[in-house]
């Protein structure tokens, strides 16, 4: 297994769960949890048959393959409450995630826990976790081609954000002063100070309220970077 997005996954798993892996493509995530005894049980879901075929061909290689089970499902649907101690949704976008979670809260809430690995819009996803009473236990950060990734893991719970960048970039990993978020705003910081030096010799009213708002973003991310350093 190559991908170390799916490797932090199977990290977060606790040990002999009974997971749901939403979404689960060509079933890496189950394979793995049931080849390394690490689950006893793994429900293998996903809208597409087709996906779910490539993980069927890869069930004799396992010495249980039983413990894998294909589910075609749109998210959660199939699923009933209390069925699974985890559920698993990952390679998607935030917005899809809360979709998928809000239309099934209830068989959301039942599981100890989800590991949500959203391609963007973490801040729309960690709000929606703080609004429906979850809270966040852990969080893993890294890059992968290049390209910055978080992982959140979480529970049924009550939480404190005091600031939107919480929100933004992880009230867990800032004060575990993650170093791979560090010099994912590093990388941000330098990518606007490069767009205003382009705009510096430019005067017209919609550029000088780019700047302005760009100086904004800035002085937010600075304020980050320094809660992280200090």
């Amino acid at each position: 297994m190559k991908k170390l997005r799916l490797e932090e996954i199977i990290k977060l798993v606790d040990e002999y769960s009974i997971v749901a892996d939403i979404g689960t493509d060509h079933g890496i995530v189950p394979y793995e949890l049931v080849k390394s005894a690490k689950a006893k049980k793994v429900i293998a879901s996903d809208i597409s048959e087709k996906s779910l075929d490539k993980l069927r061909e890869k069930l004799d290689y396992l010495d249980e393959p039983e413990k894998i089970v294909l589910n075609v499902s749109d998210g959660l649907d199939n699923l009933n409450e209390y069925q699974v101690d985890t559920i698993i949704i990952s390679g998607m976008g935030g917005n899809l995630i809360v979709d998928i979670l809000n239309k099934n809260l209830d068989i959301a809430k039942s599981a100890n826990c989800l590991i949500l690995g959203a391609n963007n819009s973490l801040a729309l996803l960690r709000r929606f976790l703080h609004e429906n009473s979850f809270e966040i236990i852990e969080e893993v950060d890294l890059f992968e081609n290049d390209k910055y990734y978080q992982i959140i893991k979480a529970k049924v719970g009550k939480q404190l954000f005091v600031n939107e960048y919480e929100y933004e970039f992880g009230k867990y990993l800032i004060d575990n002063k993650s170093e791979y978020l560090k010099k994912y705003i590093n990388q941000q910081i330098e990518n606007k100070n490069n767009i205003l030096s382009n705009l510096s010799d430019k005067n017209s009213d919609s550029v000088k309220s780019a700047i302005e708002n760009i100086n904004v973003e800035v002085n937010e991310l600075e304020k980050v970077l320094d809660k992280i350093e200090t």
